[in-house]
C-alpha cells in the first residue's frame, strides 16, 4: 500500500510518460509526412528560418514589420503545403490525454484533476489486488438470499433487517466525509460484511476520497516485518494512518503478539485523534472475546468509537 504522497508521485510519473509518448508520436508522424512530401518539409523549414530571422531582427533593431510579414507568408505557404499533402493544421500536434493541462499535471498553478483521477485508479488497483472490489457493489448485494422468516432475536426477518442495513450503508457512502462515523460490522462468516465494506469503499473512492483496504492478517504481518526493517520507514502504517477511509477486514484472523497489539493501538488511536473514519469487520460476535483478544485499551477504542452493525442470517457463500 502506498501513501497519498507516493500515489501522487506515481500519478505524476504516469502523466509525464503520457506526455512524452504523445510528443514522440507527433514527431514520428511529422518526420514520416516530411519524408513522403518533400514540399511539406521545405515549407516547414522556410517557416522555421523566418521565425529565427524575426527573432534576430527584433534583437538587432532591424525592420521588424518586414520580418513579421515574411513569417506570415511562410506560415501561409506551410498551410497550403499541408492541405495539398492531405493534412490539417493539427496533424502534427501531440494528442495529449488531458486537454486541460496538456499532460503536464498542473493547471493554473495547482495539480490538475487528472492527477487525482489517476491516483484514485492506482488506489483502486491496489484494493482490487487484495480483495474482490470489482464484484462488491451495492447493486450486487442480494438481500433475497436472506431468510424471510421472522428471527426471534430481531423481531423481524433477516431479509428485512439486511435491507435496512444495506440502505444505511448506502447512505453512509453517499454522505461520507473525512469526519464520518467509524463502523464495526460483526457477524458470522459469509453474511456479507466484507461485501458491504467494499461497496462503501467503491462509492467513497468514486467521490474522490482516498480509501485503503487491508485484511487484519495482512496488516499485522506487514507491520511486523516493517517494525524490524529499519529502512522501510513504516510506509504501511503511515498509509493506514492517513487514508481518508480505512477498511480493516477480518479482525480476529491475525496472529496476535504484543507487537500486533501495540501497532494496532497506535493505528486506531492515531486515526481517532485525527478524526479519520475506519470500517472494521469481524467474525467475533461476543464483545467479551473481543476484549480478551485485543486488550481492554484497544477494544474500548474500537467498540466505543464505532457504530456497530450486527449481521444476521446464514452463510451466503454456501450454495
Amino acid at each position: 500500500m502506498r501513501t497519498k504522497d507516493e500515489l501522487f508521485r506515481a500519478a505524476l510519473r504516469e502523466i509525464a510518460a503520457r506526455r512524452q509518448r504523445a510528443v514522440m508520436q507527433a514527431e514520428d508522424a511529422r518526420r514520416a509526412a516530411f519524408a513522403a512530401h518533400p514540399a511539406l518539409a521545405e515549407a516547414d523549414d522556410a517557416q522555421r528560418r523566418a521565425g529565427l530571422a524575426l527573432a534576430k531582427t527584433a534583437a538587432l533593431g532591424g525592420d521588424v514589420e518586414a520580418a513579421r510579414r515574411a513569417l506570415a507568408d511562410t506560415e501561409e505557404g506551410l498551410h497550403r503545403a499541408m492541405q495539398e499533402a492531405g493534412y490539417d493544421t493539427a496533424a502534427f500536434r501531440p494528442a495529449f490525454s488531458c486537454p486541460l493541462c496538456g499532460d503536464t499535471g498542473m493547471r493554473n498553478g495547482v495539480p490538475c484533476s487528472c492527477v487525482a483521477d489517476i491516483a484514485r485508479r492506482l488506489r483502486r488497483d491496489e484494493i482490487n489486488a487484495a480483495s474482490p472490489l470489482g464484484l462488491c457493489q451495492f447493486s450486487t448485494f442480494d438481500v433475497t438470499r436472506y431468510a424471510d422468516q421472522v428471527e426471534p432475536e430481531l423481531g423481524i426477518s433477516p431479509r428485512t433487517y439486511m435491507e435496512k442495513l444495506l440502505e444505511n450503508c448506502r447512505s453512509y457512502a453517499q454522505k461520507f466525509s473525512p469526519k464520518s462515523t467509524n463502523l464495526l460490522f460483526m457477524g458470522h462468516a459469509g453474511l456479507g460484511k466484507t461485501h458491504l465494506a467494499l461497496a462503501i469503499a467503491d462509492a467513497v473512492l468514486a467521490s474522490g476520497y482516498d480509501v485503503l483496504y487491508t485484511s487484519s492478517a495482512a496488516l499485522a504481518a506487514r507491520l511486523s516485518r516493517e517494525h524490524f526493517d529499519y529502512d522501510s520507514g513504516d510506509e504501511w502504517l503511515i498509509a493506514c494512518q492517513e487514508a481518508d477511509l480505512l477498511i480493516l477486514d477480518d479482525l480476529g484472523t491475525e496472529y496476535i503478539t504484543p507487537l500486533t497489539i501495540s501497532v494496532l493501538y497506535e493505528l486506531i488511536n492515531t486515526r481517532m485523534l485525527t478524526g479519520r473514519p475506519t470500517i472494521y469487520t469481524t467474525n467475533i460476535t461476543d464483545q467479551s472475546v473481543f476484549v480478551a483478544r485485543y486488550t481492554e485499551k484497544v477494544a474500548s477504542r474500537m467498540l466505543g468509537g464505532c457504530k456497530v452493525y450486527k449481521f444476521f442470517g446464514t452463510d451466503q457463500r454456501l450454495p
